[in-house]
C-alpha cells in the first residue's frame, strides 16, 4: 500500500492559519446542533455495570491511536499495546474484572454496532480496530461482568465492549486531516457526508491512510500501514429505519516480540528483535520486519428497524464479514519432509536442516538428521525459510430483536445465527538469498497443515423488564447452541465434530430510584464462553475433556445522575469456573519460538478463579468550561482451586498472574470558545507476573500522564472552508518505562513518550 499524500502536516497548519483571518465574529454553529444525546461516562440506568467513554477520552489520543485505546480510562478495563500507536494486534491485551483477551484466550465479548466481530485471538480474530477509525467512532459501551442479554458474542464470559459507529451529518461537510507524529507517523483522513438525500437519507464515506515504524530502535526497525473504508446511510421512512454501514481494512503490521522480566530490567526500550540484516540466519530469524501480520477484512450490515405499532418495535440485521489474512516467521533452516522415504510437499514427516551442497541437495548425517554446524562448510550454502500463516474466514448471520411495551412491562426477544467458516493453512517458503535480506520464493516447497472449520451458533433470549413505581426488575434467560465441524485435508482420521451448547442461562435485576438523581441496582448474571474451534486440533480425546467456561456474575452499586455530578459506585463479586488455558504457544527450549509446532498450544481446564472489588466512575462539570473525569478500581482474583500435574501447578488463593489489582485515573479537561486542552494521569499497581508453582515476578507499578491541546476555528459566510481544527497529543508525557501487559513469564514492553499533531479542514 502508498500512503494516499505525503503532504506535511505544516500544509494544514498553513491553510488554517490563513483561514483564521476569516473566522467569524457571533457565535458560530457548532456541532452540538447534529450530536446525539450526551453521553455520560457513569452509563445507562440498567441493573449490571456499565460505562462509556467520552470526548475527553478520545481526544487525549491522538487520530493514530487504535480505537481500543479509549477504552483504557474506564473503570475495570485495562487495554495493553506493544505498540505507540496500536498497531500492532499481536500483542494487543485486555483485562477486566480478572477476564482478558490475550493473542490466544478471548474471554471478552466485543461487538461492533451490537454485531460480533468473530473472535479476538490473533489467528483469525479481528479486534475493533479492523472495523473502526476512531474519527467515526461515537462512543464505547463497557458492561463489565455483565453483557446487556442482546449482546451476539460467543466471548463474553466477563462483559462486552460495544464498539458504536457514528452517524451521517444531517448537512453536506468535507473533512480532511493530516497528522504526523513521532517514530515518523503519519495518517492522511478524508470523510465526505451528503447531507439529506430525498428528505429522508444521509450517508458518508471515509477514506484513511496511515503509516508508523515500531518505537523502538532505528533503521529496518519494522512498521505498520494500513489502508482503511466506511460508509454508511441512515433512511428515514414513515414506519421504518434502514441503516447500512461497510468497512473495509488492509493492514501490514510488524510485530513487537514479549521479553522477560530480566530483559525488562536490563533493557526496557528493546524487545530483542534485530533492526539490521546480518546474513547468518540464526541472528537474523530476529529481524523485526519478517515478524508480521497481514489482515484484510471487509464488513457489511443492514439493519432495518420497524415500528410495527406504537408500543411495538422489531429489528433485523444480516451482516457478512470476510477476512483474509497471513502471519510470518522467518525459521533460520529448511524441512526436509518424507513419507515412505519419498520427500514429498505436504505434510509427512520431518527433518530440519541448515545447510545444501553444491547441487542442493540438503546436507543430513548417516541417520538422516541435519547437520546444523558442519565441521567443513566449504562448497555448502546455508539456507532458512519464510513460514506463512495462511488465515481466511467467511461469517454470515443475522441478529433480530422484538421489543413490546405492554402496560408495566417491556418484554423482549431475539435471535442470533450465524455461520463462521474459518481455514488455516501453513506453508514454507525458501529465502531466495539468507546473506542479502529475507525476500522468499513465492511458490511454497512445503504445506505444513491445511485445516477447515466450520461453526454454527444459534443463540436466542427473552427478558421481561417490569416496572413497580420506582422498582425495575428485570428478567432473563439465554441460551447458546453451537456446533464446530473440523476438517484436516492431510490426516482425514482426524476430522471430527462437537457441540458446545450452553445451559439455559439466567439472569435478575433489580434497579431501584430514590430519586430522580439517585439510584441503587443489583443484578445477577450466568455468563458462557463456548469453546474455541482451535481446540478441535488438540484431537478427538482431548476435546472429549474439555468442558465450556463459565461465569456466575452479581453486580450491587448505586448511581447519581445531577446536574454538575455523575457518579456511580459498583461492587461486584465473579464466580469463574472451568477456566480453558492454553499450556505452551510453542517455544523451545531457549525461547525462540517452536516453527514447526503445528499448534499454538495444548488446553487444559484448570480449574476457576474467584474474583471480587469495586469500580468507581465521576464526572464532574466544575465549570461550563472545566470537567474532570476521574475512574477507580479495586480487583482481587485469586485461583479457586489446587491444580497440579506435568504441566500446571496452580494454588488456590494465588493472585491470578497478569491482573493489576488497582487502577486509577484522572483527568481534567478544558473546552471554552474553540478552545480545549486536558491534562490526564493513570495509575497501575504491581501484580505478579508469574502464577504457576506459585506468585512471582513482582511486575512493577506504573504511573503515565497524556496532555492534549486544541482550537477549533468556525469560518465566516462566503468562505472557501466552514471550519479548522489543529490538536496536538502527548501520550506517555514524562517518558515512564515500564511492563504493559503480556502473559505469563513473557510481558510486553510500554512505548516510550509519544507526540502527534492534526491538522483538520472542513468545507
Amino acid at each position: 500500500m502508498k500512503p494516499l499524500s505525503a503532504h506535511p502536516l505544516a500544509l494544514a497548519i498553513a491553510l488554517a492559519g490563513i483561514c483564521h483571518n476569516s473566522v467569524a465574529e457571533e457565535t458560530p454553529q457548532t456541532a452540538q446542533e447534529t450530536a446525539v444525546e450526551e453521553i455520560s461516562v457513569v452509563g445507562q440506568r440498567v441493573s449490571y455495570a456499565n460505562s462509556s467513554t467520552n470526548d475527553v477520552m478520545q481526544q487525549s489520543r491522538s487520530s493514530l491511536s487504535n480505537v481500543m485505546d479509549m477504552v483504557d480510562d474506564l473503570p475495570g478495563v485495562k487495554i495493553s499495546q506493544g505498540d505507540a500507536f496500536g498497531s500492532d494486534d499481536y500483542t494487543t491485551t485486555i483485562t477486566m474484572r480478572g477476564f482478558v483477551v490475550t493473542r490466544n484466550d478471548q474471554q471478552l465479548g466485543i461487538t461492533i454496532d451490537g454485531l460480533p466481530n468473530g473472535g479476538s485471538a490473533y489467528g483469525g480474530g479481528s479486534k475493533a480496530n479492523r472495523f473502526l477509525d476512531s474519527e467515526n467512532t461515537e462512543t464505547v459501551e463497557v458492561g463489565q461482568g455483565t453483557a446487556d442479554i442482546a449482546s451476539a458474542s460467543l466471548d463474553a464470559l466477563g462483559g462486552t465492549l460495544n464498539f458504536v459507529s457514528a452517524n451521517p451529518m444531517a448537512e453536506r461537510n468535507t473533512r480532511i486531516d493530516l497528522t504526523s507524529g513521532d517514530y515518523n507517523a503519519r495518517k492522511t483522513f478524508i470523510r465526505h457526508d451528503t447531507g439529506l438525500i430525498n428528505d429522508n437519507t444521509t450517508a458518508y464515506f471515509s477514506l484513511s491512510d496511515s503509516y508508523n515504524n515500531r518505537w523502538m530502535g532505528t533503521g529496518s526497525n519494522g512498521y505498520s500501514e494500513r489502508l482503511h473504508a466506511e460508509a454508511k446511510s441512515v433512511t428515514e421512512l414513515s414506519k421504518a429505519r434502514i441503516t447500512a454501514r461497510l468497512s473495509y481494512d488492509d493492514v501490514h503490521e510488524d510485530n513487537y516480540d514479549f521479553v522477560s522480566m530480566e530483559e525488562f530490567r536490563a533493557n526496557p526500550t528493546w524487545d530483542r528483535l534485530t533492526n539490521f540484516w546480518t546474513g547468518n540466519p540464526d541472528k537474523d530469524q530476529n529481524f523485526a520486519e519478517a515478524w508480521s501480520t497481514l489482515r484484510e477484512n471487509t464488513f457489511l450490515y443492514v439493519k432495518g428497524e420497524f415500528f410495527l405499532a406504537d408500543n411495538m418495535t422489531l429489528d433485523v440485521t444480516p451482516y457478512l464479514h470476510v477476512q483474509s489474512g497471513r502471519g510470518d516467521w522467518l525459521p533460520p533452516y529448511q524441512v526436509y519432509a518424507s513419507e515412505n522415504g519419498q520427500r514429498v510437499s505436504r505434510g509427512g514427516s520431518t527433518t530440519n536442516y541448515w545447510w545444501v551442497d553444491g547441487n542442493g541437495n540438503p546436507v543430513l548425517d548417516g541417520d538422516g538428521k541435519g547437520i546444523e554446524n558442519p565441521a567443513d562448510t566449504t562448497g555448502l550454502t546455508r539456507v532458512s525459510s519464510y513460514r506463512h500463516s495462511h488465515y481466511d474466514k467467511t461469517r454470515y448471520g443475522f441478529t433480530s430483536n422484538l421489543k413490546w411495551q405492554l402496560a408495566n412491562h417491556t418484554l423482549r426477544a431475539g435471535l442470533w445465527a450465524e455461520e463462521n467458516k474459518r481455514n488455516i493453512t501453513r506453508d514454507w517458503h525458501a529465502v531466495i538469498d539468507p546473506e542479502v535480506s529475507y525476500e522468499f520464493d513465492n511458490k511454497a516447497y512445503w504445506t505444513h497443515f491445511d485445516r477447515d472449520y466450520t461453526t454454527s451458533t444459534l443463540k436466542f433470549y427473552l427478558q421481561d423488564a417490569m416496572q413497580f413505581g420506582d422498582l425495575g426488575v428485570t428478567l432473563g434467560a439465554q441460551k447458546y447452541l453451537v456446533d464446530i465441524d473440523f476438517d484436516d485435508a492431510f490426516v482425514s482420521s482426524r476430522n471430527h465434530s462437537l457441540n458446545s451448547n450452553s445451559d439455559l442461562l439466567a439472569s435478575l435485576g433489580l434497579v431501584y430510584s430514590l430519586s430522580h438523581e439517585l439510584e441503587v441496582f443489583a443484578g445477577y448474571s450466568e455468563n458462557y464462553k463456548a469453546l474455541p474451534d482451535t481446540i478441535m486440533d488438540s484431537g478427538k480425546d482431548k476435546v472429549k475433556s474439555a468442558d465450556a467456561e463459565t461465569a456466575e456474575n452479581i453486580d450491587f452499586g448505586v448511581r447519581y445522575f445531577g446536574d454538575s455530578i455523575d457518579a456511580s459506585v459498583t461492587g461486584y463479586l465473579v464466580q469463574f469456573d472451568n477456566r480453558l488455558t492454553e499450556l505452551k504457544y510453542g517455544t523451545v527450549d531457549d525461547g525462540t519460538p517452536d516453527y514447526l509446532a503445528t499448534l499454538n498450544g495444548e488446553f487444559q481446564n484448570l480449574g476457576g478463579i474467584n474474583s471480587r472489588g469495586v469500580e468507581v466512575a465521576a464526572e464532574w462539570r466544575m465549570t461550563d468550561t472545566v470537567s474532570l473525569n476521574s475512574s477507580l478500581s479495586h480487583n482481587r482474583s485469586v485461583y479457586s482451586k489446587d491444580v497440579k500435574d506435568d504441566k500446571s501447578d496452580y494454588r488456590k488463593d494465588d493472585l491470578v498472574a497478569g491482573i493489576p489489582q488497582n487502577n486509577a485515573y484522572l483527568a481534567l479537561s478544558y473546552d471554552n470558545d474553540g478552545y480545549r486542552a486536558g491534562l490526564s494521569a493513570s495509575h497501575t499497581s504491581s501484580y505478579y507476573g508469574v502464577a504457576n508453582g506459585g506468585n512471582a515476578e513482582s511486575i512493577p507499578g506504573y504511573n503515565l500522564a497524556n496532555l492534549y491541546i486544541g482550537y477549533n476555528g468556525m469560518m465566516s459566510e462566503g468562505s472557501l472552508f466552514k471550519s479548522f481544527d489543529i490538536s496536538f497529543v502527548i501520550n506517555n508525557l514524562t517518558d515512564e518505562t515500564y511492563i504493559t501487559g503480556g502473559q505469563e513469564g513473557a510481558y510486553m514492553l510500554g512505548a516510550a513518550r509519544t507526540a502527534a499533531m492534526t491538522g483538520s479542514l472542513n468545507f
